[in-house]
């Protein structure tokens, strides 16, 4: 099994094994042996495709501060925040989400790009009095839908209220992320929650975790997609993952250009299409005539279909094809508008 694979918690590893857990090349748990369903339901799901890297001591948020799109200063009121590590040219190298945490902040990173996010920023932290090391005591369980504040409360779990705020009750975090909630516990807390945090609700692992994401418009870098995308193609400039007033970080220049004097020419959107067959991050897209006109950034298979946030271009007409066969697919909506989109004024 990967690497991945052997830094979660045994007893965390088992009880998902023995809910039926299907893995990836990856030892990533996709499902518990379900296909995601309805965006909309309540689900609640290991979201095992995620880790925790821990940046601890004094000079954490300073340090983290000159290498992050986002403004971690918002962090000292009890928010969360999205972030990406740039590249030199402005474009988005991983993401992750910024957590408080006692003695230095927590980074919620795709798995499969923790171990390069701690090499990126091992670079410049030579002279930082700052450590970033992998937590691996610690898992992540996500909510979604209707009953998940309920359900929150129920188990006795602090409630964040709005998007991107961050609770606490010691040992267990609870943040807001858009219509969702992600609870980061000790995998002693979490194999505790579990029973409570998933019943009457349907289960599952990554996928019902990234179909979440999708539904709320929340696009990460994921092998594939790396050196591709500006924050704003993400729309990270819509969903408080990138400051523009904060001051210098890594690719700080382009992304400010585009914002004050450039044009953007693509964004991501969410798309659906009727496959058994989902594409990997960064699979090119193009029109009839064979240009490229977009990649995608994330797509899941689910039992009606594969649910995807792609990048496009705004001039992009018609339908797309990917390796010249068309996808046949269909615009499906984004919880926060483009302002691309938004009329005209007369």
């Amino acid at each position: 099994m990967s690497a991945i694979h052997d830094t979660r918690p045994a007893a965390w590893t088992s009880l998902l094994d023995d809910a039926g857990a299907r893995r990836d090349q990856d030892g990533i748990a996709r499902d518990l042996g379900t296909l995601p369903g309805d965006a909309a339901a309540d689900m609640a799901y290991a979201c095992d495709h995620l880790q925790l890297l821990a940046l601890r001591g004094p000079d954490a948020a300073t340090f983290l501060q000159g290498q992050v799109t986002a403004d971690i200063r918002d962090l000292s009121q009890q928010r969360s925040r999205l972030a990406m590590h740039l590249s030199l040219k402005g474009r988005a190298l991983v993401s992750f989400r910024v957590l408080p945490a006692e003695e230095g902040l927590d980074l919620l990173v795709p798995a499969t790009m923790a171990s390069a996010l701690q090499e990126k920023l091992g670079k410049y932290m030579v002279f930082s009095k700052a450590t970033l090391t992998l937590d691996t005591q610690r898992v992540v369980i996500g909510l979604s839908g209707p009953g998940a504040s309920e359900t929150l409360s129920g188990a006795g779990l602090p409630l964040p209220r709005d998007s991107d705020a961050w609770a606490s009750n010691d040992t267990i975090s609870v943040v807001r992320a858009g219509h969702r909630y992600l609870v980061v516990a000790p995998v002693e807390d979490a194999l505790d929650l579990w029973p409570s945090l998933t019943d009457d609700h349907d289960t599952g692992a990554a996928d019902h975790a990234l179909l979440a994401d999708i539904a709320d418009g929340e696009g990460h870098i994921f092998p594939g997609a790396e050196d591709l995308f500006l924050p704003q193609v993400l729309n990270y400039d819509l969903i408080h993952g990138v400051s523009f007033n904060k001051g210098c970080y890594t690719g700080q220049e382009v992304v400010a250009r585009m914002k004050f004097k450039g044009q953007l020419k693509q964004r991501m959107r969410r798309l659906q299409w009727e496959s058994d067959r989902p594409l990997p991050p960064g699979t090119v897209l193009r029109n009839n005539g064979g240009q490229s006109v977009g990649e995608v950034v994330v797509s899941v298979l689910t039992r009606q279909g594969v649910q995807a946030l792609a990048v496009l271009r705004h001039d992009a007409e018609g339908p797309l094809l990917v390796d010249g066969l068309p996808l046949g697919h269909r615009p499906a909506p984004l919880p926060y508008a483009l302002p691309e989109d938004a009329p005209a004024n007369d």
